[in-house]
């Protein structure tokens, strides 16, 4: 077993998962003491670890990929906090419950913006045979583990979270081989096996995706369809049914944290052009406008003291 205490610092924390893993760097978000813990156990070539650790960015860029690093596609399941996984210009969001999936022979980033608790399955990618392409289309597409089969699959990962949170040195023996077999099936069973529309619902995992960029000045109906791989004019029937369009929602949302900033004292110093900037609204000639339209209040209005 692989294990880093509480009080170890980042550099120990990053030497650990990059030896169970793959070179990887970590980027603490937030000043003072970093704590983590990290426990790994192999079942047969199957790697299972439980991960807590304080916010932080892990990046695997392009410059630390050599032919020599282990080729495995890592399962997460987040237990805890809240995350960004990237890869394949993909993004999504997790949540509690939520698990993800992203390949070590490729450039990947995730951000912690929370103190996480997190169950990664790292499964070489030769046990996955012709499966290994299937899950290649679906990195950094976050599925829900509370409802139908992967209700199961979720409690799954979480006992083997438990597992190692007890302190198991390992899954050895005939154990070890079935619980092997058991998790390269889970694998191919509920990330390869899914439909583009399987898992969640697709429109959620869209909205998701553009949570995720509303910074992005380039975020449109257009970008997103371009994402995804489908056309304009199905996201325009996608949303049809629901209380605005997809460009509507978008722009409400920006509109949203606009204003959330615009009444923060602790960002009193920055000007509205500057906060729009900060959430994709480049062009803020109209921004106290369509705030009185949305919320009923101008930006100066939102800022004055109550």
């Amino acid at each position: 077993m692989t294990s880093v205490g509480l009080d170890e610092d980042i550099e120990a924390f990053e030497a650990s998962a990059s030896e169970v893993f793959a070179p990887l760097r970590v980027r603490p978000l937030r000043p003072g003491p970093f704590r983590s813990s990290l426990r790994a156990a192999t079942a047969g070539d199957v790697v299972v670890t439980r991960i807590r650790c304080a916010p932080c960015q892990v990046r695997r860029p392009a410059r630390l990929i050599t032919s020599g690093d282990r080729e495995l596609v890592k399962v997460t399941v987040l237990t805890s906090g809240r995350a960004e996984v990237e890869q394949d210009d993909r993004r999504c969001v997790l949540g509690p419950g939520d698990l993800v999936n992203y390949d070590t022979d490729r450039p990947y980033q995730l951000t912690f913006t929370d103190p996480y608790d997190v169950t990664v399955v790292g499964v070489p990618k030769g046990r996955l045979g012709g499966h290994a392409d299937a899950l290649a289309s679906r990195t950094a597409v976050a599925v829900p583990t509370s409802r139908g089969v992967q209700r199961v699959v979720g409690g799954f990962f979480r006992t083997l979270t438990d597992l190692l949170g007890e302190g198991t040195d390992g899954f050895a023996g005939d154990a070890g081989k079935h619980l092997t077999d058991a998790l390269v099936s889970v694998v191919i069973s509920e990330l390869a096996e899914l439909g583009p529309d399987d898992g969640e619902d697709f429109g959620d995992r869209v909205l998701a995706h553009c949570l995720a960029r509303l910074d992005d000045p380039d975020l449109t109906v257009e970008s997103v369809a371009r994402a995804h791989g489908v056309s304009v004019r199905y996201l325009h029937k996608l949303f049809a049914g629901r209380s605005m369009t997809l460009s509507a929602w978008i722009r409400r949302q920006r509109l949203e944290r606009i204003r959330r900033d615009l009444a923060d004292p602790a960002l009193a110093d920055r000007t509205a052009a500057a906060i729009a900037a900060r959430w994709g609204v480049l062009d803020a000639t109209h921004l106290s406008r369509a705030l009185k339209s949305e919320f009923g209040l101008t930006a100066a209005e939102i800022r004055r003291p109550r």
